[in-house]
């Protein structure tokens, strides 16, 4: 299913309308079981359901910044429990903020409701682990073609088995046998058939689905055996759009020109693009009124720990490829490059000042950026700039590098929600690969989508080095 550009399971939702079911009930339950004793004069049903609702978003929203929503079918019970405790005290701590100036609305049986939604989410959360741990196959899916993209389709579905897929072998020239690697990591070996006769193999094997691996190549006898299923109401797809809605990035490995040109998205309607910059204004002017004490006492503290400027300014790639000039709070010692040149800064990088560490960690440093967002340089929600002796020598090694600078950078963007910060090649491939998704999927409610997800990653110090 897919919801502002994004794909989701029918089990990321039955999780939510879960965990908002166990705290509704809870909370009516009580109240009435308190009603039924007499502990109360009369029945509130409008306000009982009120609080209900209101206690169900808190806790949800807890839940959501305890990483109790990203559904990891590898975790124990014990982490679960942890996680669970995390989230439940949480909440207890905005319900307590909300019930300072609304005594009613936490007071009222909050011990024993507390108690009961402890024991409700354990045992429901509990419960729909275990099931999914026992999730049936509902789809068997082939795999026609050998290149990078098909295996590495199979091995998401290994790992995400509460979808109910499963590749049962592959397409190819010869048979044989293709050994895939997940997880920790488990080695899983699927068969490669010989491509003689596709509507027989793929009811020997129950099939459902035919995956291609890759974009060209399929003519003659293979070609029509392909338009013989299809007739037949088979669904047929190509890996990298599978790929993409499954795990919500455009992987580079296999990816033709062709694919890019076809596929749908890409879109800059002028309305959306003057949307996103009527947003990165207001949010601009409104964040850079609401931080400057955090702004000054930032500003205070680096000029105490060391000499040297505030601010650092460094010159990146933009948009189109021109040079932009971006502002941060300077968190290195002033000569961090001056016998090294530019790299990459690394975890517990030695360069990184004592002030800079928590202000690296908490994101400040990146507060003055809300300038070149003002200038029109920025965007808020966008890929990030980098600088121009790494985006030269990675256009070089990594195909469609370039296609990232032909949108505004931003202070925030898709790759740097779901990937921890990079110091590599590889960790450049991979944010590449989700600033492509986020470029084809662009649009005002993925955007704002993307600043709520930013403030997860803030409040969990997600990625900061």
């Amino acid at each position: 299913m897919r919801l502002f550009n994004r794909f989701f399971s029918i089990y990321d939702f039955i999780l939510v309308l879960g965990d908002l079911a166990v705290v509704c009930l809870a909370t009516v339950v009580l109240h009435a079981v308190n009603f039924y004793f007499e502990m109360s004069p009369r029945p509130e049903w409008i306000f009982w359901t009120m609080q209900a609702v209101a206690m169900a978003v808190i806790v949800v929203l807890s839940f959501y910044y305890s990483d109790l929503y990203a559904i990891d079918q590898t975790l124990s019970i014990r982490e679960l429990l942890l996680r669970l405790m995390g989230g439940i005290g949480l909440a207890c701590i905005l319900i307590g903020f909300i019930s300072y100036p609304i005594p009613q609305f936490g007071k009222t049986l909050y011990a024993s409701e507390v108690s009961l939604l402890i024991f409700g989410l354990c045992v429901w959360r509990i419960g729909f682990m275990r099931v999914i741990e026992k999730t049936p196959i509902r789809a068997k899916v082939i795999v026609v073609g050998l290149q990078a993209i098909g295996k590495l389709v199979a091995e998401e579905l290994l790992q995400q088995k509460k979808l109910g897929m499963q590749v049962v072998g592959f397409v190819g020239q010869s048979a044989g046998e293709l050994t895939l690697s997940y997880g920790n990591p488990v080695r899983v070996s699927l068969p490669i058939y010989q491509t003689s006769s596709l509507p027989t193999l793929f009811e020997h094997n129950s099939a459902d689905r035919i995956l291609l691996a890759s974009a060209e190549g399929y003519e003659g006898a293979l070609g029509r055996e392909l338009v013989k299923l299809r007739t037949r109401g088979v669904a047929i797809e190509d890996c990298h759009s599978f790929y993409e809605r499954l795990v919500s990035k455009i992987i580079v490995a296999d990816l033709s020109a062709e694919w890019l040109v076809r596929s749908k998205g890409f879109r800059r309607d002028g309305l959306v693009m003057a949307s996103k910059r009527g947003i990165d204004i207001v949010v601009a002017l409104a964040g850079l009124i609401l931080s400057a004490p955090i702004v000054l006492l930032t500003a205070i503290a680096i000029k105490l720990e060391t000499q040297g400027p505030i601010l650092y300014r460094q010159d990146r790639v933009g948009q189109n490829g021109k040079s932009l000039t971006i502002y941060k709070f300077r968190s290195m010692s002033e000569s961090a490059e001056a016998d090294v040149g530019p790299v990459w800064a690394v975890k517990d990088d030695p360069r990184v000042t004592r002030v800079g560490r928590l202000i690296r960690k908490l994101r400040i440093d990146e507060i003055p950026q809300m300038i070149n967002v003002l200038k029109g340089e920025m965007s808020f929600v966008g890929p990030r700039p980098e600088r121009e002796f790494f985006v030269q020598t990675l256009s070089k090694k990594i195909p469609y590098y370039s296609l990232r600078h032909s949108v505004k950078p931003g202070i925030t963007g898709w790759a740097q929600i779901c990937y921890p910060y990079g110091d590599s090649e590889q960790d450049a491939l991979e944010k590449l690969q989700y600033d492509l998704y986020y470029m084809k999927n662009m649009s005002v409610l993925f955007d704002l989508q993307i600043l709520f997800e930013s403030l997860k990653v803030v409040v969990l110090g997600r990625g900061a080095r």
